[in-house]
């Protein structure tokens, strides 16, 4: 026994439990961030296994990326732009829709795979140790691969359906960088909670639906009253980044950066308080899972 351990053995009871509370296991963000960056091959590994798995025995493969967006414009186009008449702000609607339905189409697979990636991963979890948000990160990376390709259609097909296309697209990777943030955030503790309350599984597509209408897809930003949107933006932390692509791959401009700038920071609490919700839970997810 050492000299310290004799020290705590013969302190008086109350002492000892004093030390036992000062013990108590708290998220450290900077040994998390080590944690990952040392294991980030696995990373890699989960992004193409994902990647992989995603379209394995899909006969159309990789064209899904493309055709959820052009799906989804086809009745947008019918039921927004000529039945509702919604303004294109500019360009045709086809152009001012499809350039939000692109980003759109990340935001809901990125929660989809990202929320189950734990539970789809149960039989590693239990038996190999590895930080536990790298399945969550690892599926929310492929993802980008279906925003990547459809960012290049849309490149391709943009300036036929009206689209101003200019050097507002050096922001693509801006934009991107913010809705990425954005995703993570509420993939991070949804897969936490997944773990432990599957109606997460089948209350998420109802979410993205419900989502997809509060976010600025179909219609302009610019209708929401402007004393609102302030509070529009900060509840909503895909307004910003949803905005941005609109007027980087439409309009040829520049984000709207009060926007981008509220949302961003919604982004950032959700995740501060998301990953505190994640380590909270993480001890008891190979027992749970």
């Amino acid at each position: 026994m050492t000299r310290a351990d004799a020290d705590v053995a013969s302190a008086p009871p109350s002492v000892r439990s004093e030390l036992v509370i000062e013990g108590t296991h708290r998220v450290r963000a900077g040994r998390s961030l080590a944690d990952l960056w040392h294991y980030r091959e696995v990373l890699r590994s989960f992004t193409s296994r994902t990647i992989r798995l995603k379209y394995k025995q899909a006969l159309l493969g990789v064209s899904w990326a493309v055709l959820q967006p052009l799906a989804f414009l086809a009745l947008f186009v019918i039921f927004f732009g000529r039945l509702a008449g919604v303004s294109g702000g500019g360009v045709p609607y086809a152009a001012f829709a499809l350039s939000a339905l692109v980003p759109w189409q990340f935001v809901a697979n990125g929660l989809s795979f990202g929320t189950n990636a734990l539970v789809q991963d149960a039989a590693l979890i239990r038996k190999v140790y590895f930080p536990r948000e790298l399945p969550v990160l690892g599926a929310v990376a492929a993802t980008l691969v279906d925003l990547l390709i459809g960012v290049a259609v849309f490149l391709a097909v943009g300036p036929f359906i009206g689209a101003h296309l200019g050097v507002a697209l050096l922001y693509i990777p801006l934009v991107t960088v913010t809705l990425t943030i954005s995703v993570t955030a509420l993939c991070i503790p949804l897969a936490a909670l997944n773990v432990y309350y599957r109606d997460f599984r089948y209350a998420l597509p109802l979410l993205i639906q419900l989502g997809l209408f509060a976010s600025p897809v179909a219609y302009p930003v610019s209708s929401i009253p402007e004393q609102w949107r302030t509070l529009y933006a900060l509840l909503n932390p895909f307004v910003g980044s949803l905005e941005g692509f609109r007027r980087v791959l439409a309009l040829d401009q520049a984000p709207d950066w009060g926007l981008l700038g509220l949302s961003l920071v919604s982004a950032l609490v959700v995740l501060v308080v998301g990953y505190r919700v994640f380590k909270g839970l993480e001890p008891e997810f190979s027992d749970v899972i």
